[in-house]
This record gives structure tokens, C-alpha cells and sequence, in this order.
């Protein structure tokens, strides 16, 4: 009679730790494959890029998966995009919007060129003598074996150029090429004129220099060759009158 007491103490709320064990299981990795990211959705992708990326990100978890992480993954692959915008539609679809950085100049090396986004970031080398526009060339020489893909360039000569050219674009000219001879010698030469800017000066008070001096260009009130930006005022050349 004590060993079917006994029995029955024990074997009953054993069997039911078991199946509340199994039963616990179970939910949880029910709860795991619900929540795994089954579909990815790219706003500002293309198809090619959405099928290089959902491998990469199919089967993480929505719960804990942030968006620091996705950027480091997709860098991985596609250094040139960027996540402005992540979130979740429960419970496994990722939805993501991109932009891509696109190179807005190309850095010549001693054997090529290394293409930079206006961030520094290189997004690509080439060993060619064929550089694209705009082209900067540096004073100190430029080693291309130094150098990979998704790498930042340091000098701040040359991210200070890459402003410089960014914010001529936004103005409506074209950089062509850049000579950089020292920090404060940064030569931008558009098609129309060139504009000599220099590190040791505030970048917001060269921006707004441009800026006038380009508004007056615009409704024809000047022609310049050259606008020097070293000096506490701006310096401008004029055309030689068998030049207008």
C-alpha cells in the first residue's frame, strides 16, 4: 500500500512536469518560428540587390534584430547603402527604406583611382589611368595598395574637398577637377570658372561666399575666371576682355 501511495505521490506530477516541459517547448519554438523574418521588402532597392540581401537577414528574429545591426550586415555586401528607415509588420515581415551613396569624386592614386562617397567612404579602387570626373589630385602621394573598399579617407583636406564639390553641385556647377596643393590651397575648376578654397577658413563661410558670388553669375551680372576664397575677403578674377 506505501509503494502504490508512493506511486501516485510521484508519478502523476511527474508525468505532468514532463508534459508541461514538452508543452513549454514547443510554444517557445512555435513563438521562435513566428517571429523569424520570412519576407524582406526594399523601398529605394532594386530586385537584384533585394535577393543579395534577404539571405542575409532571412531567419533573424524581428524581436531582437535592430537597425545598426542590418546596416552592419547589408555593409557587408552593398557598402554603397544605407537604412534610413527599418521596422516590422508582424509578425515576420522586414520592411526597409534605402538610399545609395553614388561616388561624387575619384581620388587618384599612385596606380589608379579610389571612387569616394561624400562621406570618404571608397566604394570602389580601380587600377586605371582613365580617371572619371571629378578627379582630385592630392599633394602626398596616394598609395592604392594602402587603401581597401569600406575604408574612410582620413585627410580631412580631402573630406573638406569632397564639401567643396558637393557644394558646387549645389549650386548648379559641375566639378571637373580638384587640385589639392596644401590645406590652404583647394582648387576647384568647374567648366565655367574656378574656385579656390581654403581648410583654414570656416567651410560655412566659403559656402556663403560661393553662394553670392554664384547668384550674381546666375542673373548675369558677373563673369568670373576665378574666385579665391583664401583671403578675408573674397578675390575674384575677371575675364580678359578679348576673352568676353
Amino acid at each position: 500500500m506505501q509503494h502504490k501511495h508512493l506511486f501516485k505521490k510521484y508519478f502523476i506530477p511527474s508525468i505532468l512536469f514532463v508534459l508541461g516541459g514538452i508543452i513549454g517547448f514547443c510554444l517557445l519554438f512555435y513563438s521562435i518560428s513566428i517571429f523569424q523574418i520570412k519576407q524582406i521588402e526594399i523601398i529605394g532597392g532594386t530586385e537584384d540587390e533585394k535577393k543579395i540581401i534577404t539571405p542575409l537577414l532571412k531567419g533573424a528574429s524581428t524581436l531582437t534584430l535592430q537597425q545598426a545591426e542590418i546596416q552592419r550586415i547589408i555593409h557587408m555586401r552593398i557598402l554603397s547603402m544605407n537604412i534610413k528607415e527599418s521596422h516590422i509588420q508582424f509578425p515576420n515581415t522586414l520592411i526597409l527604406v534605402v538610399n545609395k551613396e553614388k561616388p561624387i569624386a575619384y581620388l587618384i592614386t599612385d596606380y589608379g583611382y579610389l571612387a569616394l562617397a561624400s562621406s570618404g567612404l571608397i566604394l570602389l579602387k580601380e587600377r586605371s589611368l582613365n580617371i572619371p570626373h571629378p578627379s582630385i589630385s592630392f599633394s602626398q602621394s596616394i598609395h592604392h595598395s594602402e587603401y581597401q573598399t569600406g575604408q574612410y579617407i582620413k585627410f580631412t583636406t580631402i573630406t573638406n574637398a569632397l564639401t567643396f564639390i558637393a557644394l558646387l553641385e549645389g549650386e548648379g556647377y559641375a566639378t571637373e577637377t580638384v587640385a589639392i596643393d596644401s590645406v590652404d590651397m583647394i582648387a576647384c575648376k568647374t567648366r565655367g570658372f574656378e574656385v579656390v578654397f581654403s581648410q583654414s577658413r570656416p567651410v560655412d563661410l566659403q559656402s556663403h561666399e560661393v553662394k553670392q558670388i554664384t547668384r550674381q553669375i546666375k542673373v548675369g551680372a558677373l563673369r568670373i575666371e576665378r574666385l579665391d576664397l583664401r583671403f578675408d575677403k573674397p578675390v575674384v578674377k575677371l575675364p580678359q576682355k578679348n576673352q568676353q
